[in-house]
Parts: structure tokens; sequence; C-alpha cells
């Protein structure tokens, strides 16, 4: 039976949105921003990198899973930082694959502080099983009743604000495509933004305030997100995110450069009574291959 709603949700998406998929989402989002902001690559003086696992909809046959990869490192020579962002996504009948390279120039505006515009470049690699699809009208002209997929170029562009306590980032994926020329082989344009902050409530206890907007326009979604950070070691939190899911958060630091977390999501949306929630893994690493540059300290592994 949940075999059968996860179909029709499939095609809901597919007809209904007519377009495309929304770009996947993440609950560790503040710590992949790379996915969605190219100008966050290489923002500390560290190699940062990244893994992600979620498994969405527990319970569903084929049910939602994406697993996203990033790594990214400051380039003294280029002034700026490179990185690499690789992300895999499933939903259903649907498939995606993205590549990107990173490039963001970054403007040193006190010790502590700097401004980056990013730019990220690549593929996009898409596939619905159309021949697995089932409409209520067989004959629908608009349906699509073959295999497909499509490759092309994907670009982004973003700009980032950070400093030892606030980061602050908007960015634009799939800049070429257009919403009304978007299909569901072809992602339509998303806007992002992003801002947090650390605050600092003892000499043990920091409080992490996070909040994120995504829009194609078609759909939008807002994600806000609190961790409390204890001897900058363990963390715990809990977020929301409009019309989807409750989130509980947890991780630690199992080595000096070595994190783990875990989020797990109680569906609020239309599949609540259908689904066991949603699971997701973060690893992460953070390792000093730099030490010639000024470091700009983040709040993003809470140092």
């Amino acid at each position: 039976m949940k075999k059968i709603y996860l179909i029709l949700i499939t095609l809901v998406l597919s007809i209904e949105l007519s377009y495309s998929q929304n770009d996947p989402q993440f609950r560790h989002y503040m710590y992949s921003e790379t996915a969605y902001n190219p100008a966050m690559a290489g923002v500390t003086n560290t190699l940062d990198a990244a893994l992600i696992v979620r498994e969405q909809w527990i319970g569903f046959d084929d049910a939602p899973g994406t697993q996203f990869f990033n790594g990214s490192l400051f380039v003294n020579k280029m002034s700026g930082g490179v990185g690499l962002s690789l992300i895999n996504d499933k939903l259903g009948f649907e498939n995606s694959l993205n590549l990107k390279l990173m490039y963001a120039y970054q403007i040193r505006l006190t010790d502590l502080s700097k401004l980056s515009f990013g730019l990220g470049f690549g593929m996009l690699h898409k596939s619905l099983k159309g021949s697995k699809l089932i409409y209520d009208n067989m004959d629908d002209p608009n349906g699509l009743y073959v295999d497909a997929t499509k490759t092309k170029p994907d670009f982004d562009f973003g700009v980032a604000y950070n400093s030892d306590k606030l980061t602050i980032g908007a960015s634009i994926t799939h800049i070429d495509q257009s919403i009304k020329k978007a299909t569901v082989l072809k992602a339509p344009r998303h806007y992002y933004l992003m801002a947090k902050y650390k605050i600092k409530a003892s000499e043990k206890i920091n409080i992490i305030p996070c909040v994120k907007f995504k829009s194609a326009e078609f759909i939008s979604q807002i994600d806000m997100t609190a961790l409390l950070v204890f001897s900058n070691k363990f963390w715990i939190g809990g977020a929301y995110s409009t019309k989807d899911a409750m989130v509980g958060m947890i991780g630690m630091k199992i080595t000096k450069g070595i994190s783990i977390g875990y989020a797990y999501d109680y569906n609020t949306g239309g599949v609540k009574s259908l689904s066991d929630g949603s699971h997701e893994f973060m690893l992460l690493g953070s390792f000093d291959v730099a030490r010639k540059i000024i470091p700009v300290k983040t709040p993003r592994f809470f140092d």
C-alpha cells in the first residue's frame, strides 16, 4: 500500500508541479552550505569536508534518499576558496546527480570577517522511469510513458558574509533555467537566503540559531533551527520546517577534527500518517593544512 502511495506522490510531483523536483533538502544545512551557495567554499583556514546521508519517509518502498559530499579549501595564491560538491538524489522513479566545482573570491574586511563571491559550475544529470508511471488517463498527451534522461551544464552563484559569530548568505542555483522552461528533467532556478549566529551563553555553552529560506517560485520553504553547544564538543537542537516536519538533532566531536551528527524528522505534512519519519546522518572533517594565511573563525565547527 505504501508503495502505491509513493507512486501517487511521485506522479503528483511530476504533474502538478509539472516541471521538476525541488532541490534536495538537508537538516544539517548549516554544514552543507556549498550545496546551495558556492560563496561558502574555503571560508575557513582548514580543509573542510562533509558527508550527509538522508533517508526520507521511512516505511515507504523506494522512499526518497539523498547522499551529499563536499570538500573545500582556501587557496592563498587564488585569493579565495575552491570546492567540490556532489549530490545524488532519488525520489520514487526520479533520479538526479549533481556535480559542481566552485570558486569563491574573498575580500578580507577585518581579521575576523570577510565577504565572498562564489560561482559553481558543473553538470546536472536527471532520469525518470516514465514507463513505470501510472495515470488515471493513460492516453493523456502530457504524460511521460518512456524512460528519459537529460544531462546539462549547471551553474550557481552566491554571496556570503562570514565573521567569528555571524554568517549571512544569498544564492541562486540552476541560474540558466527559468521556471517557465523547466521540466521534470530540467531543474528550475532556486533562490536561497541563510543566516546563523553564535551566542555565547556561558564559558561552556554556545547557542547557534540558524534560518534558511528556499524558493523555486512554485514552492517556498523556511527552516528554523537552534543548536545548544556544550564545551565545543557536544550539541543538541531542534528545528521546524514549514509544512513539512519537526526535527530533533544531536552531534559530537569524536576527535579534534572529526564530528558526527544525526537528525530525525517527525513529519507534519501530508505523509505523517504513512511514514515513520526521516533520518539524516552526517560526518564532518576539518583538517589544518593551510598555516600561512590569517585565520578567520566561523561558527561552522563551533571553534
